[in-house]
Parts: C-alpha cells; sequence; structure tokens
C-alpha cells in the first residue's frame, strides 16, 4: 500500500468516525444528512470507477469488471439517495442490510486469503462483527435510537479497524 492509499484510507476512516459520533450526539435527527453523505459517497465512488473505466480500465484485462462496478455503485448511490422519503424502518432495514453484506465480503475475502496460506483471522473478526451488528440492528428495530446508535458504533467500528488494516504489514506475494 502507497503512502497515498494509507492516507486516503486514515482520512476515509476518520470520516467514518465523524459520522458515527454524529449519529450518537444527534441521533435520529442526523438521519437526513447521514442518507445524504452515504448517497453522495457511493455516487463519487461510481463516478471515479466509471472514470476509470473511460481513461484506462477499457483497455485492460477484465476492465469490463470495473465498468460494471462502477455502474452498480452509482445506482445504489441514486437509490440510497431516494430513500429519503421512505419510512425510517426500511432505510434502517437497508443500511443493516448494507453492514451485513459488507460482512459477507469480509468472511468471503477471508476464506480467499486462508485458501493461499495468507492472514485471514482480522479479516474474519471483522466480517463476523459487522454481520453481528446488522443482527442486532435487526432486533432492535422497533426503536429508531437504538438502532441509530448500534449503527453509529458500527461505523465507528468499522472505521478503527480499516485504520488498524492501513497500519498492519501486508504480505507480498511474488510469482516467478
Amino acid at each position: 500500500m502507497t503512502k497515498w492509499q494509507k492516507l486516503r484510507n486514515i482520512l476515509l476512516a476518520a470520516s467514518m468516525i465523524l459520522i458515527g459520533a454524529a449519529m450518537l450526539v444527534f441521533g435520529e435527527k442526523a438521519y437526513m444528512g447521514i442518507i445524504g453523505i452515504f448517497s453522495l459517497t457511493l455516487e463519487i465512488m461510481g463516478l471515479r470507477m466509471l472514470w476509470f473505466y473511460f481513461r484506462m480500465a477499457r483497455h485492460m484485462v477484465g476492465g469490463r469488471n470495473i465498468l460494471f462496478r462502477g455502474i452498480l455503485f452509482f445506482d445504489f448511490g441514486i437509490f440510497t439517495g431516494s430513500l429519503v422519503w421512505v419510512p425510517r424502518a426500511y432505510v434502517l432495514m437497508y443500511l443493516a442490510g448494507t453492514l451485513a453484506f459488507s460482512g459477507v465480503v469480509d468472511l468471503l475475502g477471508a476464506n480467499e486469503s486462508r485458501r493461499i496460506q495468507s492472514s485471514w483471522r482480522f479479516k474474519t473478526f471483522q466480517g463476523v462483527v459487522k454481520i453481528l451488528f446488522s443482527i442486532i440492528c435487526l432486533i432492535f428495530m422497533r426503536s429508531g435510537a437504538r438502532v441509530v446508535y448500534i449503527c453509529a458504533v458500527g461505523f465507528i467500528f468499522s472505521a478503527v479497524m480499516n485504520i488498524a488494516n492501513t497500519f498492519r504489514r501486508q504480505q507480498v506475494i511474488t510469482i516467478d
């Protein structure tokens, strides 16, 4: 990981901590802002991937994958932005679902790392905790304030794990 990638990861994690703190402080009042930031972030990620595809990735092997991921991220960003007018219970279920999906992706990545004899315990721990947070959110769905607090702790946990992962030594595998 380069220094710029580490800096970017730290800045993203710091913004996630700020979002989590805002959720803890303002509770359900921060609802619109959180949806807006989440939507804008997904849209920017999608546009960056699309820009990368049209500038360079269309000439690469597997470049079409980047195109599809960019379209998917942008579409999820627009969908998330449209959730402002939907009842909060459905939005909280959507946020819990994205947290669970992120946990499943971490578990799949850990399984792949274990298969190639790389470090996998950290990703497994992170994936299991994210799934547990999403299950707890679904259990306490009736109380909007509790779910916001649980999601806030989940955001902060994810940010701390991203910072820890940034400074963790990575194995470099070379192919001769």
